[in-house]
């Protein structure tokens, strides 16, 4: 129907099934060069992956092949647009603007829960950014393009058919180092493999660029520009970007008790305005003016 998106060696398309008239999205390979066949392979066993993975924040893949008039690998999977019918990563919707604190805190829940489920399945993604997480019509965050996904559990790589240098990062020439510079954990870019610690890693590094406009850094003062920021965050970046990989967790959002009391006394207010006007409603002189509902009578709680 129409190109969503285009990658280092794929293009994502929207389609329509001709027979069921369903809509899916496809991922087309179309990597060359010297490396062509190692990533050829990669894309395969990504679909063979995800097609195995079975989590709500994750892209579901129904189908993976070969196609046979061009030959070319292709993936298909679910389709993930916005309510707008048009395609958003957290990327694009920071560029325009439309990123909340208060959803940002949400997406941080869906995106640990969904890295959680990964790491206990043996897969580490290796290249969590504010692209490779779609946002769907309904405002949920999808972990999405597991490309360059590593496979540390030996029954799945042997079930998948994943090669062991697809597997360690190292090819017979040289070492290869899979991810996105910016998002690369500290001991990632010292040289050593990536772990779950390292996907902790770049999903603190995704949310404090979307919360901030800046790039986190290790050993830099880069926490003091959250003093503005809802107090909650203080309780989620520290374990995300220890420097010590294993320091990293993904802790569960607690707000401060302050915030807790403001909220509760917030919903306390609401809740005696809706049953004041329902007494009102109630105990008003019968045949009084409010029974011919005129406009000036109706009123909203806010």
């Amino acid at each position: 129907m129409r190109l969503l998106g285009r990658g280092g060696m794929a293009e994502v398309y929207e389609a329509e099934h001709t027979a069921l008239g369903m809509r899916r999205a496809v991922k087309v390979f179309n990597a060359d060069g010297e490396r062509a066949e190692l990533l050829r392979k990669r894309f395969l066993a990504e679909g063979r992956l995800l097609a195995r993975l079975d989590h709500p924040r994750l892209v579901r893949v129904y189908d993976c092949n070969v196609d046979e008039a061009t030959k070319a690998p292709y993936i298909m999977m679910d389709l993930v647009v916005g309510a707008d019918g048009e395609p958003h990563t957290l990327s694009s919707l920071h560029k325009e603007h439309k990123v909340t604190e208060a959803q940002l805190v949400a997406w941080y829940t869906e995106l640990a829960d969904a890295l959680s489920y990964i790491h206990s399945a043996g897969v580490v993604h290796r290249d969590v950014k504010p692209s490779n997480i779609l946002v769907d019509a309904s405002g949920h965050a999808v972990l999405a393009d597991f490309g360059v996904s590593r496979i540390s559990d030996d029954s799945l790589r042997r079930e998948l058919a994943v090669e062991p240098t697809m597997v360690t990062d190292a090819s017979s020439a040289a070492r290869i180092v899979f991810g996105t510079a910016n998002y690369l954990a500290p001991e990632v870019r010292a040289g050593l493999p990536a772990t779950p610690a390292s996907d902790i890693y770049a999903l603190g590094v995704t949310l404090f660029r979307l919360l901030t406009g800046v790039w986190y850094e290790p050993d830099s003062d880069a926490l003091e520009l959250l003093d503005g920021c809802d107090p909650v965050w203080s309780g989620i970046f520290p374990a995300l970007l220890a420097d010590d990989p294993g320091s990293r967790f993904l802790p569960v959002p607690r707000r401060s008790p302050r915030r807790k009391l403001a909220l509760a006394l917030a919903a306390a207010v609401v809740a005696a305005a809706i049953v004041a006007a329902a007494a009102w409603w109630l105990l008003r002189p019968p045949g009084s003016a409010s029974d011919e509902r005129q406009e000036e009578d109706i009123f909203f709680v806010p």
